[in-house]
């Protein structure tokens, strides 16, 4: 077997920057840092012949560090979207492929001027049409991402599209990753009958799995009449955007948190779907002096309930918009604090269940985030509204989520916010709720 020596250029300090990659391990363990943050030992001997990386574009370029034999090798991409390290120990080699995303967005003078200000709320027909395939595809439905099945958008989809389920999409996509797939709708438009690249947006996962299945995409679209299905529809997306710029007053939200955190948007710009699966995300993207927030969160639909109250079912969706879109405002701070989080969560077990967030820095985000809507609630909502919402994000951290002392936690944030003084930020609070975190983590 060949393999291909790259010259690496060894600094003084032991660090490597190159584009392509050899390393010849001393020992079996390494250490494989992502995104600054996040730490995993990995052992040569246990890693399969070719392992992946996806490194996603969140709120900067994403980089990774492979720690070896007292050096550090650099993975940043510059304008490379993948690249590969190839480790050699024993005579063996096993390669690293990292899918990178790089420059995720243009933001020319006119989108700017368009959006400036405001909070943008869409249903874009590719991500529409993705999610109405993965609603369809049984067993994403029934095993793994649950898309939303009820109410009378679901019945239309089934009615008209489930005479097109032996489509080769579906063979294609067996096993597909969700978010590659449906999270980088956005970023592709239809003209006509074919599906473009879009102008503003290039990506939102560093695999972008539309791209290799275009050809395919475009031919069920097409088969099926999606575009003639989803202008039909078109009143009840714009219907959805409408009751939820009703019920979250995403403006307030937006200046309630720039009122107590650094980062500052110029734009919001949220994504949903009558089908979404619940699994939301948000990034922050700045080019061309523009700074915008996006969010993929699950639509007011879902919260639809006869049972209860529009306030209540506001309530609840405005939990779920604001949660999200705290994370561009809370990680930042995070991130100035990462060596205090990670002293003061050294057991995780008392805190979270397992599973997703098993790292003290994710942990502590969903704690923050989480807390942070009792605290809005406090000053936007009825004292009524607000002990709801209170006991509402209460029991859904702790029995649904599994982070058991989010109660705790949650009064303690409160304590410090009613205390603090006029001048006082939430920033201010971290070095205070940290230290309550490392306190009682010794006594749990």
């Amino acid at each position: 077997m060949k393999y291909i020596f790259f010259i690496l250029i060894i600094c003084s300090s032991g660090r490597v920057q190159a584009s392509d990659y050899y390393i010849s391990l001393q020992s079996a363990d390494f250490t494989l840092v992502t995104d600054v943050f996040f730490s995993q030992r990995l052992d040569f001997n246990s890693l399969p012949e070719n392992k992946t990386v996806n490194l996603t574009y969140w709120g900067s370029s994403p980089k990774a560090e492979i720690k070896y034999n007292g050096k550090s090798l650099f993975i940043s991409g510059h304008d490379n979207e993948i690249e590969q390290v190839h480790l050699e120990f024993n005579q063996k080699v096993k390669t690293i492929t990292f899918n990178i995303q790089l420059n995720p967005v243009r933001y020319n003078k006119e989108y700017i001027q368009e959006h400036i200000g405001k909070v943008s709320v869409e249903t874009p027909e590719v991500y529409e049409l993705n999610n109405i395939i993965l609603a369809l595809f049984d067993k994403f439905y029934h095993a793994n991402y649950k898309m939303y099945s009820k109410g009378k958008y679901y019945s239309d989809v089934l009615k008209w599209f489930s005479p097109f389920k032996d489509h080769e999409i579906f063979k294609k996509l067996d096993n597909v990753d969700y978010y590659s797939f449906v999270e980088n709708g956005p970023a592709y438009v239809f003209n006509g009958d074919k599906i473009e690249k879009s102008s503003v947006y290039k990506s939102f996962r560093a695999v972008d799995v539309i791209k290799d299945n275009i050809t395919l995409l475009e031919d069920f679209a097409k088969k099926s009449n999606f575009k003639n299905f989803y202008q039909q529809h078109d009143e009840y997306y714009l219907k959805l955007s409408n009751v939820f710029q009703l019920g979250a007053q995403p403006k307030n939200i937006w200046q309630w948190l720039e009122s107590h955190f650094p980062a500052r948007y110029q734009s919001y710009k949220v994504f949903f779907s009558p089908l979404g699966s619940g699994n939301n995300s948000s990034r922050m993207y700045a080019n061309n002096g523009f700074n915008e927030s996006i969010m993929f969160i699950v639509a007011p639909n879902r919260y639809e309930n006869e049972k209860e109250d529009f306030s209540i079912q506001s309530i609840k969706f405005t939990r779920s918009f604001f949660t999200e879109i705290d994370h561009t405002y809370v990680n930042p701070t995070s991130d100035k604090y990462i060596d205090d989080i990670n002293a003061a969560l050294v057991d995780l077990k008392p805190w979270y269940k397992g599973g997703g967030y098993n790292k003290p820095y994710l942990i502590f985000n969903e704690y923050m985030t989480w807390s942070l809507f009792s605290l809005y609630a406090m000053e936007n909502y009825s004292r009524q509204e607000y002990l709801f919402i209170k006991k509402y994000t209460e029991d859904f951290m702790i029995n649904k989520k599994g982070f058991y002392q989010f109660k705790a936690f949650n009064n303690e944030l409160i304590r410090l916010y009613n205390n603090k003084s006029a001048k006082e930020k939430i920033t201010d609070l971290y070095p205070s709720i940290i230290n309550w975190i490392k306190n009682n983590s010794k006594s749990t």
